[in-house]
C-alpha cells in the first residue's frame, strides 16, 4: 500500500517537472504558455513563423495566440505577460497577486512591431476579463475574452470602469490609420449599453 502511495506521488512529481518545461496549451488550442521566462520569448506560430520578442524584466509567465489576426492590411500578433502586482512587499496587498498585459504585434516582414498594450488583469486595480472568472479550474488561464474580427479585437470584462468609474462590459480596439483607438461600453446593467470614449 506505501509503495503504491510513494509510486503516484513520484509520477505526480514527475508531471509536474515535465509540464513545467513545454509550452502548455489553456483554454483553446491557440493560446500557449512559454515557462521559465529569460528576458525574451520565442513564439512559434501556427503557420510556422517563429518571432522574438523582448520581454519585461520581472515577467513571470507569458502566453500566446499562435494565430496571426489580419485586419484590413496588416497582420497582428497577442501575447500576454504576468507580473508580479507587490514584489516589493510579498506579504502585504496583492503580494501574492499579478497584473497581466495585453500586448498586440504588427507582424512586419520578419518581424514583430508592438502596435498596444493593455492591462487586462489586476489584483492592484481591480481589473478581471469575463473569461478568468468562469469557476473552471483553469480559468486564470482562459484568455478567450479577448476576440479578434476584421476591425480589430475586443475584451469582455468582468470587473473594469471607465474614467467616470462606470463598470465596463466590453472595450473595443479598432485599428484606424494604424492605431488601435479604444472604444468602452458601459455595461447594460449602468445605462443600456451606452457607448463611450469614441
Amino acid at each position: 500500500m506505501q509503495t503504491m502511495c510513494w509510486a503516484n506521488k513520484l509520477g505526480k512529481q514527475l508531471l509536474c517537472f515535465l509540464l513545467s518545461w513545454v509550452p502548455i496549451v489553456y483554454a483553446s488550442a491557440e493560446t500557449l504558455r512559454i515557462s521559465n521566462v529569460s528576458g525574451q520569448a520565442q513564439l512559434q506560430m501556427a503557420g510556422g513563423a517563429v518571432y522574438r520578442v523582448k520581454l519585461l524584466a520581472d515577467a513571470t509567465a507569458v502566453l500566446y495566440d499562435s494565430d496571426k489576426h489580419k485586419v484590413g492590411e496588416g497582420e497582428f500578433v497577442s501575447m500576454f505577460q504576468a507580473l508580479p502586482s507587490n514584489p516589493a512587499h510579498p506579504t502585504g496587498l496583492c503580494g501574492a497577486g499579478s497584473e497581466v498585459w495585453l500586448y498586440v504585434y504588427q507582424v512586419t516582414e520578419a518581424d514583430l512591431v508592438e502596435k498596444t498594450r493593455v492591462l487586462v488583469s489586476s489584483c492592484l486595480r481591480s481589473i478581471s476579463m469575463a473569461s478568468q472568472n468562469s469557476g473552471s479550474q483553469l480559468q486564470d488561464f482562459d484568455f478567450s475574452s479577448v476576440k479578434w474580427n476584421s476591425w480589430g479585437f475586443s475584451i469582455e470584462w468582468f470587473e473594469k470602469v471607465d474614467v467616470l468609474g462606470r463598470p465596463l462590459q466590453l472595450s473595443k480596439f479598432v485599428l484606424q490609420d494604424g492605431v488601435f483607438l479604444p472604444r468602452d461600453e458601459v455595461s447594460q446593467e449602468t445605462s443600456g449599453n451606452a457607448f463611450s470614449g469614441q
